[in-house]
Formats: structure tokens, C-alpha cells, sequence
């Protein structure tokens, strides 16, 4: 994965820096199970449509992974993304999704809704996901949806506890510090479900700006843990990280 940037590069992100970080994402990517992360999106997902609705979401996912996430202010910025409940106890594990309007690089128009625009993540596919929550990329995303209103839409709210799905926080997820390493990393995941599960699509927080035929599924992207996080730190990713490498046999 690639996330744009705009402006120069910073100081501290030496080719040192950045290919320690690079091969610590190879190192865990290269173990991630994507049959693991899709049946514990199976189960998550069941889990948030058949509830009852005086439980929350946020209590569901932490019934489940025992974590939630919350905004905070930022070490780096004016608002990042903080663990507040629980812990992840080790490296691989799902922490987040990065939601969003998903253009095909070479055929949709990106051009208006790219200015000055810095949460554009870019899949190794020539897919990229616009995960902007406001200005022109809320209003495409809106006007997509209404044409496929089978997805998640309550990600754009500002309000946390209104969004049907409480993982949908990857897009606030900021750059790491000089002082210190990401603690996640971004991942290519494609949700698919079968004939009987087309109900789970509502949790997903992603539509596409146009069908292509015979398209399936909704390609997207997660975070994945580096490290064990501990309850009040603030999630970290390089926005630097090339796309990741094929897995090896």
C-alpha cells in the first residue's frame, strides 16, 4: 500500500528509516491468514446485524477482539485514532478498515476530488480509495451510494457511535513520529460474500465509483497490527510503506 502525500518528505525518513520500517511490514504481511480475517469478519458482521439494539457497536467489538477505538488529539496532528478500551496482544492482528469512495486508476475520474486531498491510499491493483470524509469526496461518496445503498454509509459521520461498523476509523490513522516506529500497517482485503451473507455488505465501509463487469465482492484495505498496542496509544502507520510484496510459498 501507498498513501499520497503532499509537501516535501520529512527530515527524519532517511532510506535507513524507511526500509526499516518496510521490512517490518513485509515480515508481518507475509503471515497475515485472509481466511482467519474473513471469518473473523464473518463473525463480527453477524454479530453487529443480529444484536439486539441497545447494544452498542463498540461494545459488540469488544465483546469480540477486546479492544475498541476512539479519536483523540494527535501526537501529530489535530486528531488521530487511540486505542481507549482493551489491549491487541500481538502482531497481525485486525485493528482497523479504511473506508471509502474505490477508483479504478486508469479509467475514473479522480482528478477534482484528488486536490488537496491527503487520505487517497493506493492498492498495488491500480485500485485507490478515497477515504476523505468530507467536502467533494463525502458527496461523491453519497451520490455513489445511493446508487448501491447496499454499503456502509454511517462511517462519515463525525459522531463515532453512530457508525454501524466500529472498526471504520483507518482513514484518521496518522503517519508516525520522529520519535518513534507505525505500529500498524496497511493491508489489501477484498470482501466477499456469498449468496446467503449479502446483508454483511452493509458493514462494509467502502462503494466503488463504478462497476467494471464482472466484479465481485468490494476490494478495500484493513490495518494490521506490528506489535502489541496497549489501551491509550495512539495507532501509527507510514504513509511511505510501498505496496506490499506477493506473499511467499
Amino acid at each position: 500500500m501507498l498513501k499520497y502525500l503532499f509537501g516535501q518528505r520529512s527530515s527524519y525518513l532517511n532510506v535507513e528509516t524507511i526500509n526499516k520500517v518496510q521490512s517490518l511490514c513485509r515480515s508481518i504481511e507475509n503471515q497475515i491468514d485472509e481466511n482467519k480475517l474473513h471469518e473473523e469478519f464473518l463473525e463480527l458482521f453477524h454479530r453487529l446485524l443480529n444484536s439486539p439494539k441497545e447494544k452498542s457497536p463498540r461494545t459488540i467489538l469488544q465483546e469480540q477482539f477486546h479492544f475498541s477505538l476512539n479519536k483523540g488529539l494527535s501526537q501529530t496532528h489535530s486528531q488521530g485514532i487511540f486505542l481507549d478500551y482493551g489491549r491487541i496482544k500481538a502482531a497481525g492482528q485486525l485493528v482497523a478498515i479504511y473506508p471509502g469512495t474505490i477508483y479504478h486508476r486508469h479509467f475514473d475520474p479522480l482528478l477534482l476530488a484528488s486536490i488537496r486531498n491527503t487520505f487517497l491510499l493506493a492498492r498495488k491493483d491500480n485500485l485507490i480509495i478515497d477515504g476523505r470524509d468530507q467536502g467533494l469526496s463525502s458527496s461523491i461518496y453519497r451520490s455513489c451510494h445511493a446508487r448501491y445503498p447496499i454499503y456502509d454509509i454511517t462511517w462519515l459521520s463525525k459522531d463515532i457511535y453512530q457508525h454501524k461498523n466500529p472498526l471504520t476509523l483507518g482513514h484518521y490513522i496518522n503517519h508516525f513520529p520522529a520519535n518513534g516506529l507505525p505500529n500498524v500497517t496497511y493491508y489489501e482485503f477484498d470482501f466477499n460474500f456469498n449468496e446467503s451473507q449479502q446483508d454483511l455488505y452493509g458493514f462494509v465501509p467502502n462503494v466503488r465509483y463504478a462497476d467494471l463487469d464482472n466484479e465481485k465482492g468490494m476490494p478495500s484495505a484493513v490495518l494490521i497490527s506490528l506489535r502489541p498496542i496497549e489501551q491509550g496509544e495512539e495507532l501509527f502507520s507510514c504513509y511511505y510503506n510501498v505496496i506490499q510484496q506477493e506473499k511467499q510459498s
